[in-house]
């Protein structure tokens, strides 16, 4: 059965049967939502952390000509 039989069918419903059918299929069609991930927590950081990271990664890095 492809879409033109059926659109056939469905255009000699009465309109409270179409307006079922209708419902129907668009329950059928809604797009699954993915599951929602938790983030992970943020482990604490102190001010000396966050300095001490910015000297590592930022400030000793060797700049290529």
């Amino acid at each position: 059965m492809n879409a033109k039989d059926v659109y056939n069918i469905a255009t000699a419903l009465s309109n409270e049967e179409l307006f079922k059918l209708c419902d129907m299929l668009e329950l059928k069609m809604q797009p699954k939502t993915p599951a929602k991930r938790k983030k992970k927590p943020m482990p604490d950081f102190t001010v000396e952390d966050g300095i001490a990271y910015l000297i590592n990664n930022h400030f000793n890095k060797v700049r290529k000509p």
